[in-house]
């Protein structure tokens, strides 16, 4: 697993801003974990929103306050398999499943089935927007 690790990449941990350990060190984000902060990033942001790269993002943002009609659900589908597939980790987006709660509409949950690179099994991650600022 160390070597999925690096393969994988160390990032700063964040949650709106740099998080520090107990030795005051500010922590790191590897494996598994550093793949899904990643994809939600990527999820989260607005094309355009980088400069340096115009095409980078889902924005599910734009998204916020649309119906969640079938339509919106394929774009949004379309739109994280052609994003999430851009990352040199991820092989391939096996499938996208959105969900919302009748009884709190304003949270979505996406559901996101991929095939990592040196993973033998897809692996599903669980993504949550609106109605919670992180995941």
């Amino acid at each position: 697993m160390a070597l999925l690790d690096e393969f994988y990449l160390k990032d700063l941990a964040h949650d709106g801003d740099l998080l520090v350990s107990p030795n005051g060190d500010v922590q790191t984000v590897t494996g598994l974990n550093n793949i899904r902060r990643a994809l939600f990033n990527r999820l989260m942001t607005v094309p355009g929103a980088l400069v340096h790269r115009p095409n980078y993002g889902v924005g599910i943002k734009q998204f916020q306050n649309a119906p969640n009609s079938i339509d919106n659900q394929r774009l949004i589908a379309k739109r994280i398999k052609d994003q999430f597939e851009l990352d040199f980790r991820v092989e391939e987006v096996v499938g996208v499943q959105i969900q919302n709660s009748p009884e709190t509409p304003e949270l979505i949950k996406y559901i996101v089935r991929v095939r990592l690179e040196g993973v033998d099994e897809d692996v599903s991650f669980n993504f949550k927007t609106f109605q919670e600022a992180t995941n």
